[in-house]
């Protein structure tokens, strides 16, 4: 019976057999059971018997928190209703070339011209390239017309022909004055162009107006300015000369210009009166006269212009300065 023993083959448990299959192919990871988690050392002890669980691919969509409300904006009162401003009405356009007179303005004067020259053609009258008097002729006068304070050059040309420069010179205009240009035949030959200021003469008596005489006829030429019966109201106005204004009572009067008289004894009347006598005789020889209307208020000036030689003869032209 021992010998029966030791003669049979211990049986070997089948997790004995594989144990020792293990032992001898040289494995030292342990096979993780069926169904189970890898073993690793470290982890012999508790080994998982159930899956991990994997991440759902489509997780919901968390809900937002909803938003506060928040307290109504209190409302504000409707913005008044102001009245509409009314609609200022357009100041008209004053033309660049101006062809009537203009009130004097604080920043303009006035201008305005005559032509006293014998020469046998027309001719126009231009300030800085603008035209003020077209094909004036002998003994012809412009309106006045508006002009800014400061230097300004004046040009005469010829109106036909090839409009030839004629005469070209600058010269001060004072705002809120009146000026007359006068176009005369110059002493050395050819043209000249005198400026007159139509200013003075103010703070007239009632019934009264002012009165004054320029010599714009030819070089040398030298007059007195009489009254029918004699008196003299100006003596030896020369060429180019302009008188000072004298007062006169409004009315209607004949005055005569007559060769200069160098009596001594011979004065002006200060104040121009109707019916005035200072002296008994009439004018000798007049040479030329004029008719003036003298109104109350109101500034008049006689030019006398022409020759005694030429077509032009010597004559009295009056204007109004106002």
């Amino acid at each position: 019976m021992a010998e029966n023993d030791s003669n049979q083959t211990p049986s070997v448990s089948a997790d004995n057999a594989d144990n020792r299959t293990n032992e001898n192919s040289g494995l030292t990871t342990p096979i993780a059971p069926e169904g189970g988690i890898p073993a690793f050392p470290g982890n012999m002890t508790s080994v998982p018997t159930t899956p991990p669980v994997l991440p759902d691919p489509n997780p919901p969509t968390p809900s937002l928190p909803s938003t506060p409300s928040f307290p109504s904006v209190p409302m504000f009162p409707s913005r008044p209703v102001f009245p509409s401003i009314p609609v200022i009405p357009s100041v008209p356009m004053i033309p660049s070339n101006p062809s009537l007179p203009i009130a004097p303005d604080i920043a303009y004067s006035q201008v305005r011209f005559i032509n006293a020259s014998t020469n046998t053609f027309p001719v126009n009258f231009s300030i800085d390239g603008i035209r003020y008097a077209s094909n004036s002729q002998f003994g012809n006068v412009s309106g006045y017309q508006r002009i800014s304070d400061g230097f300004h050059t004046v040009s005469v040309n010829r109106t036909a022909g090839m409009q030839a420069l004629l005469l070209q010179q600058s010269f001060p205009f004072t705002a809120g004055q009146n000026y007359t240009m006068v176009l005369v035949d110059a002493r050395e030959g050819g043209l000249e162009m005198v400026q007159v200021t139509d200013t003075g003469c103010n703070n007239l008596p009632s019934g009264y107006g002012c009165y004054r005489v320029a010599n714009m006829s030819y070089s040398g030429s030298n007059f007195d300015i009489r009254m029918f019966n004699g008196d003299t109201i100006f003596r030896h106005v020369n060429f180019t000369q302009v008188t000072s204004y004298k007062r006169a009572m409004a009315g209607n009067y004949t005055f005569y210009a007559a060769a200069a008289n160098f009596y001594s004894m011979i004065r002006e009347l200060p104040v121009i009166i109707i019916g005035a006598v200072a002296g008994g005789d009439t004018v000798s020889a007049p040479l030329a006269s004029a008719n003036v209307t003298i109104r109350p208020g109101t500034r008049t000036t006689s030019y006398i212009i022409g020759n005694i030689w030429s077509a032009f003869s010597l004559r009295m032209i009056t204007v109004n300065d106002d």
